[in-house]
Parts: C-alpha cells; sequence; structure tokens
C-alpha cells in the first residue's frame, strides 16, 4: 500500500513539474494573457482533468508560481534576519540580508526573469513588495522607527535593485548592495544604536 502512496506521491510531482515547465516555456512564446488551459495542458502533455486536479484556472497556477517563489525567499531571507536580531545592526549585516535575498532569488532566476518580463510581472511585484515589507518590518519591529513613508521607500528601492540583478550583469553584488544600505539605510541604524545607547 505505501509503495502505490509512493508511486502517486511520484506522479503528482512529475504532473506539477510538466505543468510548471510549460507555463513558464508559454509564457516566453505567447505571453500570459494570450496562453490558454489548453495551451499548457497540450505542452504538459496532460489532460484537461489532470490540470483542474491541481489548478482552478491559469491564474490560480500563476499565483501558486509567485507563492511558491515568496516562500522560499522569505524561509531563507528569514533565518539570515534572525541571526541579524539577535547581534550588533550594521550596514554590512543590513547589507549581507540583502545580498543574500538577491542570491536566494538567483537560484530561480530563470523564473523570476520570465514573470518580470511579462504582464504577469504586476502580481510578482506585488507579492515580492509585500514579501520585502515583512521582512523590514520583521527586522525593525520594536526597533526600528519606520513609518509608512519611509517603508515604501525602502522597498521601492529593494524592488528596484532586484529587478535591475535580474536584468543586468552585476560584477559584484556583495558591494552593490553594501552601498545600497549605507546610503539609504545607515541613518535608520545609527539611530537605533543611539537610542539603545541612551536606554
Amino acid at each position: 500500500m505505501a509503495k502505490k502512496s509512493g508511486a502517486q506521491d511520484l506522479r503528482i510531482i512529475r504532473t506539477q513539474k510538466h505543468i510548471k515547465q510549460a507555463f513558464y516555456d508559454l509564457i516566453k512564446e505567447k505571453g500570459f494573457d494570450q496562453m490558454t488551459v489548453k495551451d499548457i495542458t497540450d505542452k504538459a502533455m496532460i489532460s484537461r482533468n489532470t490540470f483542474y486536479l491541481h489548478y482552478s484556472d491559469k491564474y490560480d497556477l500563476l499565483n501558486k508560481q509567485c507563492d511558491g517563489l515568496m516562500r522560499n525567499l522569505f524561509f531563507k531571507v528569514g533565518r539570515q534576519i534572525h541571526e541579524f536580531k539577535n547581534r550588533d545592526h550594521t550596514v554590512e549585516g543590513v547589507a549581507s540580508i540583502i545580498s543574500y535575498g538577491i542570491k536566494t532569488i538567483a537560484e530561480d532566476k530563470e523564473y523570476y526573469s520570465i514573470l518580470l518580463s511579462d504582464v504577469s510581472s504586476d502580481i510578482l511585484t506585488t507579492k515580492m513588495t509585500d514579501t520585502i515589507k515583512s521582512s523590514v518590518r520583521y527586522i525593525h519591529k520594536d526597533e526600528f522607527e519606520i513609518n509608512d513613508f519611509q517603508l515604501t521607500y525602502i522597498v521601492s528601492g529593494m524592488t528596484g535593485i532586484i529587478k535591475y540583478y535580474l536584468t543586468n550583469d552585476v560584477d559584484d553584488i556583495d558591494e552593490e548592495c553594501r552601498k545600497f544600505a549605507d546610503l539609504h539605510l545607515s541613518k535608520i541604524i545609527e539611530m537605533h544604536k543611539l537610542r539603545n545607547q541612551e536606554e
């Protein structure tokens, strides 16, 4: 019985892999707006019924692909943030988190690049913005005084450098992230240090 369950699990994984590959190939070939569920099932060589066992429509598929990318990003960067919260806050520490996040994105660079080059980019950008906001809020909760205006500015900058990284060659991402953190976040970090000293 266990063997049968294992075989079913492998079939599900294989089916989802085929759907995922077909989905990204079709965005490159004709764009998200123009693709249909039939296009996806034909390319993945599965039936429509099989597709609907996993996704309600192509928008559900898009959302789940974006959610998977963001889950992986937040999980990995979250560990870095946790370590950062337990040691002295410095520009270098913040820069290392941003750099680590970009390197995590690089693991799925092809998928990010495909989604961000299409109309589907709005959904990924929104989810990426929300993920970065959650990360920044986690860092500054009860520590940094960052209002929504400042948070929007910081997140916009981070989203911008991620998109730049995905579409351009960057020789030294660690150094670029250090410059970004020094230019845009050093004052906030300094304020936090001064407040801690006063306490």
